[in-house]
């Protein structure tokens, strides 16, 4: 389990501008390619980390820091948190991703506003567009993000992994290609999981009736291999 935070009062102010837009760019193409590289790098690493990963925003998220925040498989944050993608005010366009980002998890008009206008949303006002799970005050913030990160501990390691996956690559995939997609990744699931959680999921539902899977994870002590 990964839970990504931040520091003061920014969960990730973006890039630093400086640093990105003229200490780099003065070392030429070759030296934004370079810059480019190791962000999105980082941030696909994260995007396929082998755990479940939370993005906790306390505070400010700005620009670049859509692309980890997009990266993390669930995102809460304070309701007194700040979104934004202000790139518009200082005349460029949202890239790393950003763009991206914005379409992938609001709805066209919002994402549209959000890009054109500069302005900056709330928590509540981020959770209602789309970019976060949810929003709290923030002295209950890595409350709420532990108990999440607690029921997700109690799941199969190896489902949560494939599930994870499958919910980012089908989002791309045409119907068809989604259902063979995922014929294939739960036959994958089953050869890697040593603990045959599967069948243990499926003996204690059905026959000894010791738990129901709506209201949480089978007890993976009992499984084979553990």
């Amino acid at each position: 389990m990964l839970v990504l935070a931040g520091e003061g009062s920014a969960w990730s102010a973006g890039m630093d501008l400086k640093e990105y837009f003229r200490e780099t760019e003065a070392l030429g193409l070759g030296g934004i390619r370079r810059s480019q590289r190791e962000a999105y790098g980082w941030w696909r690493r994260l995007r396929w980390y082998q755990k479940a990963t939370i993005a906790m925003v306390h505070g400010w998220c700005f620009g670049g820091g859509y692309g980890p925040l997009f990266a993390c498989d669930l995102a809460f944050c304070a309701d007194e948190a700040q979104f934004g993608l202000s790139e518009i005010n200082w005349g460029i366009l949202p890239g790393g991703g950003a763009t991206k980002v914005a379409t992938m998890l609001m709805p066209m008009r919002t994402a549209m506003y959000h890009a054109l206008l500069g302005e900056t949303m709330d928590g509540p006002t981020a959770a209602r567009a789309g970019l976060v799970n949810e929003s709290v005050p923030l002295a209950g913030l890595e409350q709420r993000v532990t108990e999440v990160a607690r029921k997700l501990l109690q799941k199969n390691w190896v489902t949560l992994k494939a599930t994870k996956d499958a919910v980012r690559r089908v989002m791309d995939m045409t119907y068809d290609d989604a259902e063979d997609y995922l014929i294939r990744a739960q036959e994958a699931a089953n050869f890697q999981d040593n603990t045959a959680g599967r069948k243990e999921g499926i003996r204690q539902f059905v026959d000894e009736k010791s738990y129901k899977p709506r209201l949480g994870a089978y007890d993976k002590s009992k499984g084979s291999g553990e």
